[in-house]
C-alpha cells in the first residue's frame, strides 16, 4: 500500500471511530456533511480519496476538527 492510500484509510478509520463513538448513524453523518451515503460509505471504508473540503464537512458534522485527526495519524505514518 503506498503511503498516500495508508494516510485516507487511516482518516477514514478515525472518522467512522468517531461516527460510532458520537453514536451517529451513517444516513445522519451524510446528510449533515452534504455528501450522498454511498460516498460517505466509500469514504469510511478507505475506498474513496475525498477531498480537503469534503474532509472538513465531515469533521464538522462529526464535531471534531481535521487538524486534530491529522496529528493523530501523522506519528503513525512512514512517509
Amino acid at each position: 500500500m503506498d503511503a498516500e492510500t495508508e494516510v485516507y484509510r487511516k482518516i477514514a478509520c478515525r472518522l467512522e471511530q468517531r461516527r460510532i463513538d458520537i453514536g451517529m448513524s451513517k444516513r445522519r453523518l451524510s446528510i449533515l456533511s452534504g455528501i450522498t451515503p454511498v460516498y460517505l460509505r466509500e469514504v469510511l471504508r478507505g475506498d474513496r480519496k475525498p477531498s480537503v473540503v469534503v474532509l472538513m464537512d465531515l469533521c464538522s458534522a462529526l464535531n471534531i476538527k481535521l487538524s486534530k485527526i491529522l496529528s493523530e495519524i501523522e506519528s503513525c505514518i512512514d512517509m
